[in-house]
């Protein structure tokens, strides 16, 4: 079998971490105060506060890792390549999942606020009826794969200039400096800009074309994410700081808990003072945690392995199914006696190994579905026995090896 070094371990690993926070974060939320689409008769404070920890930064990592993906593509492939591969892995994955995937989502939700009498099948000709919350068709939490796709075309251009071997001749200079004084601190300029924004838009609901706020935090970390990717001495600077990046990160959510406890993502709430004082802190906050996690994860798991090469594969499935299993299971849990914290372990559980096995054992066998859920042929060849200690497909190196298709 041929293999083709084509990947960064690092980062395989910081997306299958952040990939993970995002299955806990919705895996709670039905079982706290949070309004969601379906809701645990039980709720819990302390997923709660876990929530409330998680939301801040946890999508940032998300881009983190797209903007290092995208660096590592531009190394190997063209643009129009890039673009294509893009469009085929997210777009198809996007429509199928909300014509099948989430529809069972919108109508456990339906049936709990006793807006749907009925059967699924009863259910599937209202999809029709227009666009979620009105509608019944909606992308859920698929939302950020159009950023992705939005902010892969606007920056790609940018990634492709620093490449140029002419430039490189001052920016890799300029990047040490920026690594050896840790200037990188200073993005958060710019995610505190983002965070002003929800004063002229009023909330964060990811709505695409007026997302001001989104499009500039995302975008900014989607860079983030290609500069670690090219520059070692950046990533290296992370990784030394990530210690400091815990404490700056603990200190600055403190604060906003002590000061701020019943703000959340609208800081119109405010008066202007309080918002600037709010919104800067908001992004000190969600910029040290990234590099927090960015750097204990980088520094920690930066190996390859059969088991990476296998979750690497599996990860874009697993995620788009998780959380119809979450809603489906907290639907049926709702009047269960059961303490609330074993509810959302159950949740949790069932969710990460169903979505597991239906990758396993439907997905990646069949071409057809392989391609709805933006799996490369290669993923038929890398097995569960991947997951089985002792058995190597791999060397382990500082990269990832994965089968070409």
């Amino acid at each position: 079998m041929r293999y083709s070094v084509a990947r960064r371990a690092e980062f395989d690993w910081l997306r299958i971490v952040a990939l993970g926070l995002m299955m806990v974060f919705h895996g709670a939320i039905g079982f706290s105060s949070w309004p969601w689409h379906v809701s645990n008769m039980h709720r819990s404070v302390v997923l709660g506060d876990v929530l409330d920890f998680l939301w801040r930064w946890r999508v940032e990592l998300v881009f983190v890792v797209s903007g290092a993906a995208l660096m590592l593509a531009v190394r190997r492939h063209t643009p129009l390549a890039i673009l294509r591969e893009r469009l085929q892995r997210l777009v198809i994955p996007l429509i199928f999942g909300m014509l099948v995937v989430i529809p069972p989502q919108v109508y456990y939700e339906r049936l709990q606020h006793g807006q749907f009498h009925g059967s699924y099948l009863d259910f599937l000709p209202h999809l029709a009826d227009g666009f979620y919350p009105s509608g019944n068709l909606s992308w859920h939490h698929l939302w950020f794969i159009p950023y992705v796709l939005v902010l892969t075309a606007v920056i790609m251009p940018l990634f492709l200039w620093m490449r140029a071997p002419h430039r490189r001749r001052w920016l890799d200079p300029l990047m040490a400096d920026i690594a050896e004084k840790h200037l990188y601190w200073l993005l958060v300029v710019p995610i505190g800009l983002a965070e002003m924004m929800l004063r002229v838009q009023q909330s964060d609901t990811h709505n695409l074309i007026s997302d001001a706020h989104g499009w500039i935090e995302f975008g900014t970390l989607l860079v983030l994410g290609g500069l670690l990717a090219e520059w070692p001495a950046i990533l290296a600077a992370v990784q030394r700081e990530r210690y400091a990046s815990l404490v700056v990160g603990l200190v600055a959510y403190g604060a906003l808990r002590v000061e701020w406890p019943t703000i959340t993502d609208n800081p119109s709430a405010l008066p202007l003072t309080d918002a600037i004082g709010w919104c800067n802190l908001s992004a000190l906050n969600a910029l040290a945690w990234v590099l927090t996690v960015t750097g204990f994860v980088t520094r920690w798991l930066s190996r390859s392995s059969p088991a990476l090469t296998y979750m690497t594969e599996a990860a874009l499935p697993v995620y788009i199914l998780h959380q119809t299993l979450i809603v489906f299971a907290v639907y049926h849990l709702h009047h269960v006696n059961w303490p609330t914290i074993a509810k959302f372990f159950v949740t949790v559980s069932f969710a990460l190994v169903g979505s597991f096995a239906l990758y396993e054992l439907v997905i990646r066998r069949s071409r057809w579905l392989r391609l709805m859920f933006g799996v490369k042929n290669r993923a038929r060849e890398i097995g569960p026995e991947a997951l089985m200690p002792g058995r190597e497909a791999s060397s382990p190196t500082n990269r990832s090896r994965a089968p070409s298709s």
